[in-house]
């Protein structure tokens, strides 16, 4: 018992106040309505801030939905895997919460029901066939396997250096970008049984990650011990606390602001005119700690986009108490039409950022084209060479003199008959 509030007590120094960005209501769903050997792991969330329900498999009043179809918690963490049925939930109901903005941890097992098994497809992970466990000879013991196989995702994980140990049943990801395997088994471990359309040696996942498009998480764990008071206190704590805190959203939570937009005087016209210089700005802060914090990036960028990026160009960052202001200036194309000025700002493990606002950009005006175009000035050029050179004839051909006249005109002689020009005739 000492050292159960010792745990308690660690969980909370590391995490005090750390409550979810999206509410901190969870249900919790066990075989038999307990905490029994997960004790550990759920102290440790009600450290957090968290406000649990422990309800068991079969009680038919767990349900994540009320009457009014309204969503009853904020998360749900299943640790029964060999339960069919999860309360008044099955895996259409899981689905559902999840579309409706609900984090969900999936613990399974060798026994894992195919209740999870349709959710965890959903979500394009297939766990191995029923009875088949995750084996590593090449450790102290075969059915606990010992992996620090970790994903190079920061956000999710932050800094692991431990092995996890594993006790469960593996699995394959599908080729989706929003699935993330964070923990796989060593390359010397396999299943056993192994089956044909699930890779052993060292393939199979162990802990994976799912983040919809709408930013509600999942985790799956082949291995419900995984967050059992024993092995959580052989050395898992470190790496349970940092998936969990994950998918409840305890960090690496974005806010951003609407996207704002003027004229580089600070007008907001209704319609913008090709080739105007703009600016932009947009607040984004990140949620760890229990509290709202400046985004740290250097890789925020904007595009104006009519179907295709006409522009991209990254954003500058300005730190301030509780966000972050990314901001740029740059030229509008020289194209009209209805452009989208979009930040769209997406990276493992943190939550999606896509701020958006559709803008019209008409032509110039009759009035408003420059009066001398710089790539006309070869034609003006031609244009008043020619004209110069009209005017200089002219001048030479009025006032350029008369030829003077032959002498017999001036003396008033009859000039003598012209010669026939022609070929001689012969006389004689």
């Amino acid at each position: 018992m000492l050292l159960r509030w010792i745990c308690v007590a660690l969980g909370a120094a590391a995490g005090a106040a750390a409550q979810s960005a999206s509410g901190a209501r969870v249900l919790v769903v066990t075989p038999t309505g307990g905490g029994g050997e997960y004790s550990d792991y759920l102290d440790s969330l009600r450290a957090r801030g968290f406000d649990l329900s422990v309800r068991g498999a079969g009680n038919a009043s767990a349900a994540l939905h009320g009457g009014d179809g309204a969503r009853l918690y904020d998360h749900a963490v299943l640790l029964a895997p060999a339960a069919r049925r999860l309360g008044a939930a099955d895996a259409h109901g899981l689905v559902r919460f999840v579309d409706d903005g609900g984090n969900l941890v999936v613990a399974a097992g060798s026994d894992v029901s195919d209740t999870l098994r349709t959710l965890a497809a959903q979500f394009g992970v297939t766990f191995e066939a029923r009875g088949s466990r995750v084996t590593d000879y090449g450790g102290a013991d075969a059915h606990t396997v010992a992996s620090a196989r970790f994903a190079d995702v920061p956000a999710v994980l932050g800094r692991q250096a431990a092995p996890v140990l594993f006790e469960g049943i593996g699995h394959r990801c599908a080729a989706n970008a929003l699935l993330t395997p964070v923990l796989r088994a060593p390359r010397t471990a396999f299943s056993a049984p192994a089956s044909d359309d699930v890779a052993s040696g060292g393939a199979p996942a162990l802990v994976s990650v799912f983040q919809t498009r709408g930013n509600a998480r999942v985790a799956f764990s082949g291995s419900a011990a995984l967050f059992s008071n024993r092995l959580l206190r052989r050395g898992n704590r470190r790496f349970v606390d940092a998936v969990t805190q994950w998918t409840l959203q305890e960090k690496s939570v974005l806010r951003a602001s609407p996207l704002r937009h003027a004229l580089a005087d600070g007008t907001r016209p209704e319609h913008y005119r090709v080739g105007s210089h703009a600016r932009f700005e947009i607040d984004v802060a990140e949620f760890r700690g229990g509290a709202w914090h400046a985004f740290d990036a250097d890789d925020v960028q904007l595009e104006l986009a009519m179907l295709d990026p006409y522009v991209r160009a990254t954003l500058n960052r300005t730190a301030h108490a509780g966000h972050a202001t990314f901001h740029g200036a740059l030229r509008l194309p020289d194209r009209y039409g209805t452009f989208t000025f979009r930040v769209n700002y997406k990276r493992p493990g943190l939550t999606s950022v896509d701020a958006r606002d559709i803008v019209g950009i008409r032509p110039l005006r009759h009035d408003e084209y420059p009066r001398f175009l710089t790539a006309a000035y070869p034609y003006y050029a031609a244009a008043l060479a020619m004209a110069a050179g009209f005017l200089a004839l002219s001048a030479v051909w009025l006032w350029t003199g008369e030829p003077a006249a032959p002498a017999a005109l001036r003396t008033g002689e009859p000039a003598a008959p012209a010669r026939p020009r022609g070929r001689k005739q012969k006389t004689g």
